[in-house]
Parts: structure tokens; C-alpha cells; sequence
């Protein structure tokens, strides 16, 4: 380690000084310096200080540590829905006296798993990566080179709020994404969502979300439906990462919206409980597993990093408002949605509203700053995404928009919170 901190000692000189060699990049040399080393700057012995161990980029790397359980089961759980799904094409084709289809590894499948005749744990692992990699790398490069350019050209350091952002666009998108589509959105989201308004720190709305909002309205056919949450290599008819025509799987809110009064039964019969809180189901990779949230969950709470006002407030949100819903609607005369009859408690385990409530919603940029405000926030959130649920006829999630709406309006919270704190306060006195 010597060695290298002697040759980055070396290397300063050409990007320090104001007038040296390649000064207009230095926050770029900054940013590998501190990642490799702990900043020189160190408070002075005399005098009073506060000193702390936590930084921005602790906090952001706690929160990675809190997304590992979910991204590690998404690298599971990706093969694992692919080779399902191959078996049931393979099992149709059988049934159908067709041959059963030839079956086509992919990029790193061809290096370490070439020959897939009976799909083993090594090989579901595989297919995982060889889904995730490029994902979280094109999140990683993309998210990350604009922010470094953006640096350069305003002569700032180079923040580490990205560091989350990167890993949460990779956990809330479908692992059949095509990556040009990414690339498009994260594009959009860093420099219209936070760079425009300051960069880290500055942002009203939480940047992965905003991702999946423009993925969402502008690439609605990659984004929705049965087939595109179960990803596959190349097929015959030439649509990467699809699996050949015919197989879809639906997530377990599509199958609820397309219940009737008898949702909770239909959803028992085709996911179990067990199923939809292990995250043995198709979906987004971070909204599958519920245990890998909530793990997750415990690890922000535990360090500090999280809200648990905030978690708590969104999940009693979510089942109050499941309860209230169908009974305003039966006195109102509106016809029932599947979702009006599902138990409070199944909204929680169907959908991404556990992983958005504790990795989006947490967010301290976009998120209220006062505990009151915590509590409205997170509860309005629930209430909102049931809201959607329930009522909007077509689309079946509703975490996305309730987490950008309250986005919207976390300062006007602030604002009415701290007004009554005052007018109470001037009322003692």
C-alpha cells in the first residue's frame, strides 16, 4: 500500500496546483485518491471539534451493505425464474409432440458454464451475473461518468451520493431491461432529475425512482406486461434477452388486478405466502425477496442510517388504507378491483412497496427532514399506493408514484410542521 500511496504522492503535482498540467481534472484524481485513501484533512488538536466517523460516504456505503441480501437473491432468483421457465417451454413442447427447443447459452454461460444440460446451483448463479453484471455496470458507468463531467466542468469534488443510486436503478428494473434503454434513463434521471438542480444533495426527487418513472412512460413495452420479468438468453425470433414466444409469467399484483372478489384465492394458488416472502416469484430484482428488505431494513434502523419513522409510518399506511378502501367503496356504490380483496397484509408482500418504503423513501435528500414530517410522509406513501392499487383500472403498482408525489410535497410537510411547532410555541409564551 506504501507503494501506491507514493505514487499517487507523485502524480498530485500534475493535478493540484491551479496552474499545473491537468488541474482541470482534479476532482476527478480527488475522487480515486479518497476512494483509495482516507482524506489528509484532519482537525487540529487544539481548540474544540466534533469529531465523527461518519461521512457521506460511510452512509452511502451502510446503505449498499443494507441492498447486498436483496441483490445477492436477485442474482439467485434470475437464474433460477430462467430455468423454470425453460423447463415449462421445454415441458409444453414435449407435451405438444414438438422438439423441444435448443437451448442457447449466453455470453458468460459459454465461458464458465458452456454445456447446460441439467441446470445445477453453479449454473443459476451464472445466468444471474450474466444478467446483473451488465446491468449494474451500465448503472455504475453511465450514473457515475456524468456525474464525474459534471464535477469537472462546475470544479467539485466528486460526490459519493451515486454510490446508492447506482445499485438501487439495478434492484428496480426487470432483468430482461435492454441496457440502451438504461443507459437512457439513468442518463435522464442524474442530469435532469439532480444535476440540474445542484448535483448530491440538492435533488427533490429520488434519482433511481425517477429512472424507473421514464423507463416506465417512455419504454412502456419493456416495462410491463407477463413476459419481460423473466429474462433469457438470445431466441429464435431475434429479441435479446427474451425467451422465445409463448412463455410469460405474470408478477403476483398483475395476477391480483386481474382477479375478482375471489383475488386472495387466486394469488394463493398460484404464489404462496411462503413464496412471495422468500421471493421464489418473478419481478423487479429488489421487490422480490421480502426477507432479504427486511434485512435489510434492520441493518439502516440499527446503524441510523434509516427511518424507522418513516418505514413504520408507510407500512401502517398501507394497511389501513387496504381495510378503509373496499368499505368506502362498497358505501359509495364503486365496483370492487381484485386488489379491494386481498388481505391488508398481501399488499405488503405483493410489489415493490417494502423495498421503495425502505431504500426510497429513507431517502434524507427527498425525504421530510422533521420527525413529525417522517410520519406524514411515510403514512401518505402507504396511502397512496394502496389508492393506486385499488382504483387505477390499468396499473397495477403504485409504490413509484406515491414515493415521487410525497417527493414533491416533503418540503411543504416541513414547512406546515414547523409553522405549528412555532404558532404552539408562541402561544406558551
Amino acid at each position: 500500500m506504501q507503494f501506491l500511496r507514493n505514487l499517487i504522492e507523485k502524480q498530485r503535482t500534475l493535478y493540484h496546483a491551479k496552474d499545473s498540467r491537468f488541474h482541470k481534472v482534479w476532482p476527478l484524481f480527488d475522487a480515486f485518491e479518497t476512494f483509495l485513501f482516507a482524506p489528509e484533512q484532519r482537525a487540529e488538536r487544539s481548540g474544540t471539534h466534533v469529531r465523527d466517523y461518519v461521512d457521506l460516504k460511510r452512509v452511502m456505503n451502510t446503505v449498499i451493505v443494507a441492498m447486498l441480501p436483496c441483490l445477492l437473491w436477485a442474482i439467485w432468483n434470475t437464474g433460477a425464474q430462467h430455468f423454470a421457465a425453460w423447463a415449462s417451454l421445454a415441458a409444453k413442447a414435449v407435451a405438444e409432440g414438438k422438439p423441444s427447443p435448443e437451448y442457447v447459452a449466453g455470453w458468460l454461460q459459454s465461458i464458465l458454464a458452456p454445456n447446460v444440460m441439467a441446470p445445477s446451483a453453479f449454473d443459476t448463479v451464472v445466468f444471474g451475473l450474466q444478467r446483473m453484471l451488465p446491468i449494474l455496470i451500465v448503472s455504475y458507468g453511465v450514473g457515475l461518468g456524468i456525474e464525474m463531467l459534471f464535477s469537472v466542468l462546475r470544479s467539485e469534488e466528486v460526490s459519493e451520493g451515486y454510490l446508492v443510486s447506482g445499485m438501487l436503478i439495478a434492484l428496480i428494473v426487470p432483468a430482461s431491461i435492454p441496457l440502451w434503454q438504461l443507459a437512457i434513463g439513468v442518463a435522464f434521471a442524474v442530469v435532469l432529475g439532480k444535476e440540474v438542480f445542484g448535483g448530491t444533495g440538492m435533488n427533490i426527487f429520488n434519482p433511481a425512482m425517477m429512472v424507473r418513472a421514464f423507463l416506465f412512460f417512455a419504454f412502456a413495452a419493456q416495462m410491463s406486461g407477463d413476459a419481460v420479468w423473466v429474462a433469457g438468453n438470445q431466441s429464435p425470433a431475434g429479441v435479446p434477452g427474451s425467451l422465445i414466444d409463448g412463455y410469460s409469467q405474470p408478477t403476483a399484483l398483475a395476477i391480483v388486478k386481474a382477479a375478482g372478489t375471489n383475488a386472495s384465492e387466486v394469488l394463493a394458488a398460484t404464489y404462496s405466502h411462503a413464496d412471495l416472502f422468500f421471493g421464489n416469484i418473478p419481478g423487479s430484482a429488489g421487490e422480490m425477496s421480502k426477507l432479504a428488505v427486511l434485512l435489510g431494513a434492520f441493518w439502516l434502523v440499527f446503524t441510523g442510517v434509516g427511518s424507522w419513522r418513516v418505514m413504520l409510518a408507510g407500512v401502517l399506511g398501507v394497511l389501513a388504507t387496504a381495510v378503509v378502501v373496499p368499505v368506502a367503496a362498497a358505501a359509495m356504490g364503486l365496483a370492487a378491483t381484485g386488489p379491494m380483496h386481498i388481505a391488508p397484509w398481501e399488499h405488503l408482500l405483493c410489489g415493490g412497496f417494502l423495498f421503495g418504503i425502505v431504500f426510497m423513501a429513507t431517502d434524507p435528500v427527498s425525504s421530510p427532514e422533521t420527525s413529525t414530517g417522517k410520519w406524514v410522509y411515510g403514512a401518505l406513501i402507504g396511502f397512496f399506493t394502496v389508492l393506486v392499487r385499488t382504483i387505477n383500472p390499468a396499473y397495477p403498482e403504485g409504490t413509484m408514484l406515491a414515493v415521487l408525489l410525497l417527493n414533491a410535497f416533503a418540503p411543504t410537510i416541513d414547512h406546515f410542521v414547523v409553522a405549528a411547532n412555532i404558532k404552539r410555541r408562541l402561544a406558551r409564551a
